[in-house]
């Protein structure tokens, strides 16, 4: 029981509520959708325990992405990234936008993996695997660069805002920085490599929004979700509000540009807000608040333990990869995208991991002769390995 599982039972109780004050019929069945992902990062710190478990879940978790980062950076590298990078289709992770998002998120984990494998950090409980750990190591490394570009050639701009935070803080946390310069120097001055033209389009209609219908669709979805909100600022509309059609959502729209109605709230805070109230948008915030600040103990604390690296290092790949949601998520309306609360489940996880493993063991009770040289049992208090 931490904070994180307080916020999600309160998370749980609140979109309960509004569902049952939802304007929309079709609510449950996007509650039952929704119960459905957490109930897994309920369940799930119940079952992994111990380095080797958790590892495999890190390594099988970066191995799934990775595998359509790693054919979509090669596919960019070979089409000159003219064409969109997509995910499979009829799935969670369809089209660009969200396959561009769970790249993001993993990015982080893909370079922790591939350094944990470099040094040894981590243990699978193979032994058979071990003599592999450094080719290991580079297909990792790899797939973090090929998985790179894939996220630049989805051509989601909600990923790349995103790119533009997390970016800073991978290079910071990187070794070698000097080569990676000389490197990308060399590409761009020396090669001659650019961005491609569909890809600079995109990013310019970040900065010219006003000129992409695109764009302001967003903001007049915004607008209509915030109105939304202030009307029932408590219970908010509900799940699926969108689906009561072009007259009722026209309603909350503050202008008609001429381009049509977008109904999606093209942001996971106006999707909290105008679906679940100001109440509802507090504790998604409170829960993404806590756990950032979960992972960053674990990181500070796990480092200064010995044989403790590959929890630290996890621990900030989780937490980049979370900040990264919360940034592109602000064009993105994946309030309930199932990765995110996979990424808060593993946080919960490796604060037990961390606070169950402290260094502290129990001694057992050793047997004293007392005064009267009768047996006399002593609990001496837990001691701290050195």
């Amino acid at each position: 029981m931490t904070r994180e599982m307080v916020m999600m039972g309160l998370l749980v109780a609140w979109v309960t509520m509004t569902s049952f004050f939802a304007v929309s019929p079709d609510a449950w069945g996007q509650w039952d959708r929704f119960m459905r992902i957490l109930v897994l990062v309920f369940v799930t710190p119940m079952l992994l325990f111990g380095q080797v478990k958790i590892a495999w879940v890190l390594v099988i978790t970066v191995l799934s992405l990775g595998f359509y980062g790693f054919k979509g950076g090669l596919f960019a590298i070979q089409t000159g990234g003219q064409y969109h990078v997509l995910g499979p289709a009829g799935t969670f992770l369809g089209g660009n936008t969200y396959i561009g998002m769970a790249m993001l998120m993993v990015l982080p984990l893909m370079l922790v993996m591939a350094r944990a494998f470099y040094h040894r950090w981590i243990d699978l409980g193979v032994p058979f695997l071990v003599r592999f750990y450094m080719p290991i190591s580079w297909g990792f490394y790899a797939t973090f660069w090929l998985t790179a570009i894939a996220i630049l050639a989805t051509h989601s701009r909600g990923a790349f805002v995103g790119v533009l935070v997390v970016a800073p803080l991978i290079f910071l946390h990187m070794q070698r920085k000097g080569l990676i310069v000389a490197t990308a120097l060399l590409l761009v001055l020396g090669v001659g490599v650019t961005a491609p033209d569909k890809l600079v389009d995109q990013w310019r209609t970040i900065v010219e929004y006003e000129q992409d219908a695109s764009a302001m669709q967003r903001v007049q979805s915004w607008g209509a979700y915030w109105n939304m909100a202030v009307e029932r600022p408590i219970t908010g509309m509900g799940f699926r509000a969108h689906w009561m059609g072009y007259d009722w959502y026209a309603q909350y729209t503050n202008f008609d540009g001429g381009w049509g109605i977008a109904f999606s709230p093209h942001s996971i805070y106006f999707q909290m807000l105008g679906q679940h109230g100001f109440g509802g948008l507090a504790v998604y915030i409170l829960l993404m608040v806590f756990t950032i600040m979960t992972l960053n103990r674990v990181r500070v604390v796990a480092k200064r333990r010995p044989g403790k690296m590959w929890l630290s290092e996890s621990a900030w790949a989780l937490q980049v990869g979370i900040i990264g949601f919360l940034v592109a998520g602000t064009f993105l309306d994946m309030a309930y995208f199932n990765l995110t609360y996979g990424l808060i489940a593993l946080a919960i996880i490796l604060r037990r991991e961390l606070d169950e493993n402290d260094g502290s063991v129990p001694i057992k009770a050793t047997v004293d002769k007392g005064p009267n040289n009768g047996p006399s049992l002593r609990f001496p208090d837990f001691v701290v390995k050195s």
